[in-house]
Parts: structure tokens; sequence; C-alpha cells
């Protein structure tokens, strides 16, 4: 038996080589001209689809405005308080050269307004203007924006502005960014601003007509074939000062929800016309249909998937005992995958090499890594397959030999041997001095006679 799940064991492993030599061949597709990508599942953190460099650190440009917003969001209980621009907020980013909504020093508007201008607009005087609001200077704002960061636990993100501009201080990977865009989209306010295409902006005191915000996240631009996608429920662009463009977005199709990462992208010429295309928004798209055309839910291991063994000591029916799943394991893979196609593969420091009976069936063991095309889909815990009996005799004898094995035990005999062997010398040597003391004074006695 022991052998035939070795040999089947075996089988999988060489049918799952198989596989990842056509998974290799069939994601060629997604080759992007982005620096960095990144496509994940929106419900499940560790459902990675697409990886290339999400751990590189680069500038986030305009994406830093995503959390300006939720810390905005979260910090005023009433949106529709007005707000007054200081000259600070407006004239500190004069200079820089950076997309602005045209809010003039004075100008009062609503936080809720201001929050548009941010979000679709991608100004940055109104990222200024709403920091002051909520901390009194932007200083202090961003203290708060690397708060948040720290709250969700991001090692490789730092803000020094609430605007997303150029600054050495500023970074983020694409890893950090999908974690606080899938934050941000719990918010109702949030996910409602970033997928409103073109909001109209009322009069206020320095304007008097009506001011119209189109989106710059030409993902949800249906004009833009492109570049729209009509999955995507909302999303941040930008780009940084070196040129380079980036966006987050989430989209969702046939229950299946996605966000997707695209940083330090070019603009490239990849039709036949004479305009050159934003790469993070073709590259988003790619992604996108490839992800909700290929990828699916499926049942990668099931309770009866064989997935190794345990040696077990003191029975007399079996010395190993098998693991199994401790559950029906589901994950995002390519259409066609199955539980046959994957390998699950025991975590060696997760996993006991050896215990001793009884094993009860269903007793968590170890567990294990769910491969695909040599990369982890998901991990499971692993059970007992079947009970194993303890035998009383091995159990008495085992108990025997760990007693006269044991530390104590060797102690407690060598200090016997010390004592007992000298107490053996003296005795024998007290009774050899008596029986000669007994033989002279017998000797004597017969002299004297």
């Amino acid at each position: 038996m022991k052998k035939f799940l070795i040999l089947l064991l075996s089988i999988l492993i060489f049918g799952n080589t198989l596989f990842v030599g056509a998974s290799a061949a069939f994601t060629d597709s997604l080759e992007t001209d982005a620096e960095i990508a990144y496509l994940v599942s929106a419900d499940d953190e560790s459902g990675v689809i697409y990886d290339k460099n999400s751990a590189v650190r680069c500038d986030p440009g305009a994406l830093v405005k995503s959390v300006t917003a939720i810390l905005v969001i979260e910090n005023c209980e009433d949106l529709s308080q007005s707000v007054t621009a200081s000259g600070t907020a407006i004239r500190s980013i004069e200079h820089l050269g950076v997309t602005t909504a045209g809010i003039l020093v004075g100008e009062t508007m609503t936080v809720e307004e201001l929050l548009y201008c941010l979000l679709v607009y991608n100004a940055n005087d109104a990222s200024n203007v709403l920091a002051e609001f909520i901390s009194g200077t932007n200083e202090k704002f961003v203290e708060k924006m690397n708060e948040f960061a720290k709250g969700l636990e991001l090692t490789d993100t730092s803000f020094s502005n609430p605007g997303g501009y150029n600054s050495e201080n500023q970074y983020t990977t694409a890893r950090d960014m999908a974690v606080i865009f899938r934050y941000c989209m719990e918010n109702p306010v949030f996910s409602k601003i970033v997928a409103t295409f073109l909001y109209e902006m009322p009069a206020t005191n320095k304007y008097y007509e009506t001011r119209y915000l189109k989106n710059t996240n030409y993902l949800i631009n249906s004009g833009i074939g492109d570049y729209y996608v009509k999955s995507v429920k909302g999303g941040k662009s930008g780009n940084t000062a070196s040129g380079s463009c980036n966006v987050v977005s989430m989209a969702s199709k046939d229950g299946y929800n996605y966000i997707c990462v695209v940083l330090d992208a070019p603009m490239k010429n990849i039709d036949e016309d004479e305009s050159l295309e934003n790469m993070s928004f073709v590259t988003s798209k790619k992604l996108y249909e490839w992800a909700f055309s290929n990828i699916k839910l499926r049942v990668v291991a099931n309770t009866a998937t064989y997935a190794g063994e345990v040696k077990v000591r003191l029975s007399d029916e079996f010395d190993y005992v098998s693991l199994v799943p401790v559950e029906n394991v589901s994950a995002l893979v390519p259409s066609g995958v199955t539980a046959e196609s994957v390998l699950i593969e025991p975590i060696s420091e997760l996993t006991v090499e050896q215990i001793d009976a009884p094993v009860k069936k269903g007793d968590v063991l170890g567990r294990a890594a769910i491969k695909y095309a040599g990369e982890t889909v998901a991990e499971v815990d692993l059970v007992a397959a079947f009970d194993v009996k303890l035998s009383p005799a091995k159990f008495v004898g085992d108990k025997i030999i760990s007693i006269l094995t044991s530390p104590a035990f060797i102690i407690l005999f060598i200090v016997v041997l010390v004592v007992l062997i000298p107490l053996c010398f003296i005795s024998y040597r007290n009774k050899r001095k008596l029986r000669l003391r007994k033989l002279r004074e017998q000797r004597n006695n017969i002299k004297r006679g």
C-alpha cells in the first residue's frame, strides 16, 4: 500500500511538470511594457494573478491622492462642510507645474467638491486645501498619512506630501498600493467618486459658472477604445515627474473582483496613428481581459487527495499515517486546471516528521502549499487520513527504554557505581582481613596447645 501511494504521488508530480510547461507557454501573451505590473484578486489577498516587480519601490505619483482622500473622508463627519482655500495651500505649488483645478485663494468649496477635484481631476491644489482642513498643515497631514501606512502594515511605503508630486522620501510598491486601494474601495464615498467619469462643479464665490471635471482615469472613458474597460469600477491615475504613467484600479465581472496596479509605464505608439498611447491603461486593460477570460475559481485540492505521510511509532498496525487536506480548497487558476493539475507540497517546517500512536483520523499534523506551475496558489492544513492504534506492549517497552536511557537514570547509575565499587572493595578487604586474623588466631591457639 505504501509503495502504491508513493507511486501515485510520483505520477502527480510528473503530471504537474507537464502542466508547468503548458502554463509557461500560455502566459507569454502577458508580457507588458510597464516596468511594474500587478494583478491580484480583490476577494483573496493571496490570489496573485500576475506579478512583475511588485516589490520594487518607485514613485507613486498621483496615486498618493487615494490616501489623502480616504483620510479626509474618515476624518470629516460632514462632507458638505465649507472650506476656504488659503494662500499657503495655493501658492506653495504654483512653481511645481503640477495639475490643479484652478482653485483661487479665498475660494470656498465643500469638502465633497474638493474630493471630486482631487480624485477625478487629479488636482494638487485640492490636496493641499484638504490637508490643511484636516490637520492644519501639510506636514501634520503627512504624519497622518504615514500612520495610515503603518496601520496597514506597509513596510515599503513612505509619504512626504498629500498630492504625490515628486519627492525622495515618497515611494511605494505595487503590492502596497494594491492593499491601499482595496482598503479605499471598501468606503462607499471613495468608490463612488473614483467611478465618476464627468463631474459638474457648481459655481463658487470665485467662479460664477459650472466647471466640468473629466476623470483622468481613462479606463472608464468609453470614448477611448484602446483604454476603456467596461468592468472597471473605479481607479486613480497620474504621471510622475520623470514622465512615467501610473494607474491603480478595480474591476468586477461575473462575481470575480480584481485590483490592478501598473507603475512606471511609458508612453508608446502601438498603432498606426501619430499619437502615443499611455501604456499604464493599455497594460491594465490587457491584464483584466486576460484574467476574466482565462482565470476561474476551481477546486485545486480535496479531502481525498494524498499529500504525504508521517512516520508513526508504537503501533502494530502501521508505521506511517497518510496526510490529506482538512477541507476542499478553491483557488483562482487558469481555466482547465483541476485538483489533478496541482502539486500539494507539505511545508517541512510546519509538518511533523514523526508521531507516537495513537493517532486519530482528522488530527492536524501539518500544512501544505498547493502549487500550480511552480507558484503557490493556496495553503491548507494536513490531517491524518485514518486512525492508528497504540500497541500496549510497544508502549511499555518504549517507556522502559526511555527510562533506562534517560539522563537521570544514567546519572543515578553512575552514582551507584561510583559508590558501590568502593564499598564492595572495602567490604572485600575487611572480610579478607577478618579471615586472616582468624587464621592467625587459630595458628596461635594450636601452638599454645
